[in-house]
């Protein structure tokens, strides 16, 4: 029962295009969807005076007007990863070229260079002074997709004769992760009284989700190295339709000058169905793509659907508190070039000079402590055997904490905002469970945007440098590939995840929100 059976990558699995809103980040987000959120570091909870407040504050919802937003974030992501093994030692894609010196040097992403588009849409409708009524559509505030080589050029260090390209280091861990994520969410916003707000929102969310990795053949205990002449690449396509969930909030006016807001969000587990695809055996005995590798499909011997990836998405939790400077009502011409709200609306450009938010973030991470692969028994694989029945990988992952601080500016009043922030959240995961799918180390970024206001619309953009403080395990990993029957569980002896990986990534925003 040779395995194969590689769609791990796990970590990726909330963050894709997933999810979960963002926050305190489900361990692979930075804040945020939505333009002015995104452009003050996600301190945002506390001002949601746009219509994406029925995804991320739906209490905010009784306080605008009737309004539509749409927005873009293009995510600009670098990986790398420095493979190695135990105690910091060189390795290599097997042991008769680890011998020769022929080892793993560091690889990266290789759509770094690519923009990964991350949209997002919503409405409200004022429905009475008291009342208002949101549908939000957003996915995770991820980076998006993430692509990795299957071979890589050799370093310049080594001393053998070997020109050929080499199968890459984080092949066991991910080539490619995919998620379609997106939360519809229908919300209302409801005024207890004139300073205090509540609001919930119910979401249904889509996922369709791909992976593509490498397993390897069985692996004994005596002989603790990669194999590549018994690799073979696994595909997992899967897709749930119906991911139902729950956000709710509050946000209390507590003085001219001071907003208060809190915000929950859950969310059932991603319980996705799909196809598994197995090419062996991938490489021939020089390192290259074998042109005679075999291809095999679960649907062709269990029917449709004998894939089951169950993904767990971490609760979040929020707090914010802002203080603002509101300007004197409008007289005489200037009343006249405002516009008219039939009723109280929160603007802060129209109504105050600037405001300061503080978040503060918490994401039940630890929760997501495994990703669940599952097959059917007796997937048969020419060459290899059977695929396992479990493939389950673990994330290491671990409850996160984080803080937001933005603000706005307003250099003409009604007519332009100036907008910055910064955050910052903690470690996420245990470092000997390092992944290639994401980097969930702590991290922060800084942002800055600004807004313009031309007759009833909001045209706004908005950029942030985010950074990582990497992970280092010192190639004491314990992340285990997928291996034949033999092994214990199914997995490799050694480890495939030992070293260290980094991340930063450079994001733009682009959005326009039309107020009625």
């Amino acid at each position: 029962a040779l395995v194969r059976r590689a769609i791990p990558i796990l970590a990726t699995l909330v963050t894709l295009t997933a999810a979960s809103a963002s926050r305190a980040s489900t361990a692979l987000e930075y804040p945020d969807n939505g333009v002015a959120q995104f452009s003050r570091g996600g301190a945002w909870l506390a001002t949601a005076t746009d219509p994406i407040a029925g995804y991320y504050n739906p209490a905010a919802l009784a306080t605008q007007a009737t309004s539509f937003s749409i927005g873009l974030n293009l995510a600009f992501q670098n990986v790398c990863f420095e493979r190695k093994g135990p105690d910091g030692t060189d390795i290599g894609p097997s042991k008769g070229l680890t011998d020769q010196g022929i080892t793993y040097g560091e690889v990266c992403n290789s759509n770094a260079g690519h923009p990964n588009l991350i949209p997002n849409v919503a409405f409200v409708w004022r429905a009475s002074e008291r009342l208002g009524i949101g549908l939000t559509i957003v996915p995770p505030s991820s980076f998006g997709q993430l692509e990795w080589p299957d071979l890589v050029a050799m370093p310049e260090n080594h001393s053998s004769g070997r020109t050929a390209p080499t199968p890459a280091p984080q092949r066991y861990l991910s080539l490619y992760t995919k998620g379609t994520i997106l939360f519809p969410t229908l919300s209302v916003g409801y005024s207890v009284t004139d300073r205090f707000h509540i609001g919930a929102g119910f979401v249904a969310g889509i996922a369709l989700l791909e992976f593509r990795s490498m397993s390897m053949a069985n692996v004994d205990s005596t002989n603790p190295y990669d194999q590549y002449t018994q690799d073979s690449r696994s595909r997992v396509q899967a897709q749930d339709l119906f991911v139902p969930g729950v956000v709710a909030s509050a946000l209390f006016e507590a003085t001219d000058h001071l907003d208060l807001a809190a915000w929950y969000r859950y969310s059932d587990k991603i319980r996705a169905k799909g196809d598994l695809e197995v090419t062996a055996q991938y490489y021939d005995s020089a390192g290259r793509r074998n042109p005679k590798a075999e291809v095999t499909k679960s649907k062709d011997q269990k029917g449709a659907d004998a894939a089951k990836v169950v993904l767990t998405l971490p609760m979040e939790a929020r707090i914010g508190a802002r203080w603002h400077m509101p300007l004197a009502a409008p007289t005489g011409l200037d009343a006249e070039r405002f516009r008219k709200d039939r009723h109280r609306v929160r603007d802060p450009l129209r109504d105050d000079l600037y405001d300061l938010e503080l978040d503060l973030t918490w994401a039940n991470n630890g929760s997501a402590e495994a990703t669940e692969i599952r097959f059917p028994e007796g997937i048969f694989v020419a060459n290899l055997g059977t695929v396992p029945t479990n493939a389950d990988r673990p994330t290491g992952w671990r409850d996160s904490f984080g803080a937001r601080l933005g603000m706005q500016y307003n250099a003409i009043r009604n007519r332009m905002g100036l907008r910055t922030g910064t955050w910052v959240e903690s470690n996420a995961t245990k470092e000997e469970y390092l992944s290639v799918t994401g980097v969930p180390a702590l991290r922060g970024g800084v942002a800055v945007g600004m807004v313009l206001r031309i007759q009833g619309v909001d045209l706004e953009t908005g950029y942030q440098h985010i950074w990582n403080a990497g992970l280092d395990n010192e190639g004491n990993g314990k992340q285990r590939a997928i291996a034949a029957s033999g092994s214990p569980d199914s997995r490799s002896h050694h480890a495939v995840n030992g070293g260290s990986v980094t991340q930063h990534a450079n994001v733009f925003s682009l959005g326009a929100v039309a107020r009625f």
